[in-house]
């Protein structure tokens, strides 16, 4: 896997507050209706300074662009062009492709006239439709700029980049498709997508993921959960709003585990159910799995009810202390309580978890009796 040239996990997690009125740019051009003279007077002032938007924030621009795509898409094209760096720069990939696919349909390409311009313009298209998981068009519009442009060493480098990804995904994990969503295999390539969403300290700390101090130890985490061979992790990536959470799913055997986080803008809309049920199919169907577990602390009642509407069952025990806040919850054909206690010691193990499980002893009631509670 080849490692991003982005760097973006801490910048995200500790952009500048107010280094310029982004808040107050926003609501002047909500105020205006977006008309046409107040965003070209406007977005070079943002353009300026793309990293000092508040990530709470990035939302609403997402929205307010969107709903302005019409005008937008007919400003002049340095303006366009500004744009479109923004867009970069906050991995709006969906809105990218549609503003350059709007300023081509209108004869109005984006950049400068000249070959080397238009060679980086394609270059930057292929790049966001890889951050988009779309890789055979990525890979088709490689290759043609290849076969147009030989010696052109940043095309040569993408197809190196596209090439690698493609060998990856053969022997690790495939995308899997639904509807108007996909699950790609989270790569290097996600990092400046991942720290837009994962901004909010409770993603981490609800699913008792790391806090990254730099893009290199996000990198290092990445390859460390890929390299333990029986974890799969995804990126959420949906058609209108790209990235917007993750999936994981460690397997063993026939025994799944599994969690997911979703940013906190598209929270509550379905996205993780939708996301987990794409997951869990998918395992069911393709992977031999046969029982799947998750865990969720007691306080986090919107995860408990998503579980819930998933078909999983609350457990009636829990890990031990210091984990004794958290519920466990199985989906898979009735068994043995005894079962369930041994397959997730197994997989707690397996995943190197400090977790482990407390099964209290009933008054009165014979260890046979306990193990023919179904649970």
């Amino acid at each position: 896997m080849l490692a991003s040239s982005r760097h973006a996990v801490v910048d995200a997690l500790a952009m500048p507050r107010g280094d310029i009125p982004m808040a107050s740019a926003l609501r002047s051009l909500d105020a205006a209706g977006w008309r046409r003279d107040v965003v070209e007077d406007v977005l070079p002032q943002v353009a300026a300074a793309p990293g000092a938007i508040d990530p709470r924030e990035r939302t609403a621009w997402m929205c307010g662009l969107r709903q302005a795509l019409p005008m937008v898409s007919r400003l002049d094209g340095a303006t366009r062009d500004g744009l479109l760096a923004l867009l970069r720069a906050w991995c709006d990939w969906p809105l990218w492709l549609a503003l350059r696919d709007a300023g081509r349909a209108g004869g109005t390409d984006v950049g400068s006239a000249d070959v080397d311009s238009r060679i980086d313009s394609e270059i930057e298209t292929i790049d966001v439709l890889f951050r988009m998981g779309h890789q055979h068009d990525a890979e088709t519009r490689c290759r043609r700029r290849l076969f147009m442009h030989p010696r052109d060493r940043a095309t040569a480098g993408m197809h190196v980049q596209l090439q690698a990804w493609r060998g990856f995904l053969e022997a690790r994990a495939m995308p899997i498709e639904g509807d108007g969503m996909r699950l790609e295999p989270l790569g290097h390539h996600h990092c400046a997508d991942f720290a837009w969403q994962y901004w909010d300290p409770d993603i981490a700390r609800l699913c008792c993921l790391p806090s990254f101090g730099d893009d290199a130890a996000w990198h290092r985490w990445l390859d460390e959960c890929w390299g333990y061979g029986d974890q799969h992790l995804y990126a959420v990536i949906h058609r209108e709003w790209g990235f917007v959470g993750s999936v994981s799913l460690t397997l063993h055997g026939d025994l799944g585990f599994f969690y997911y986080w979703i940013g906190r803008d598209f929270q509550g809309h379905g996205l993780g159910p939708a996301a987990v049920r794409l997951l869990l199919d998918d395992a069911f169907a393709h992977r031999g799995m046969r029982t799947c577990y998750a865990k969720v602390f007691e306080d986090n009642a919107p995860s408990r009810r998503a579980l819930a509407r998933m078909g999983f069952e609350a457990l009636d025990f829990r890990p031990a202390p210091p984990q004794d806040d958290e519920m466990l919850y199985r989906l898979g054909p009735p068994q043995a309580r005894w079962h369930s206690v041994e397959a997730l010691r197994g997989l707690f193990e397996r995943m190197g978890s400090e977790t482990r499980v407390a099964v209290p002893h009933v008054p009165g009631r014979h260890v046979d009796e306990l193990s023919m509670a179904v649970r």
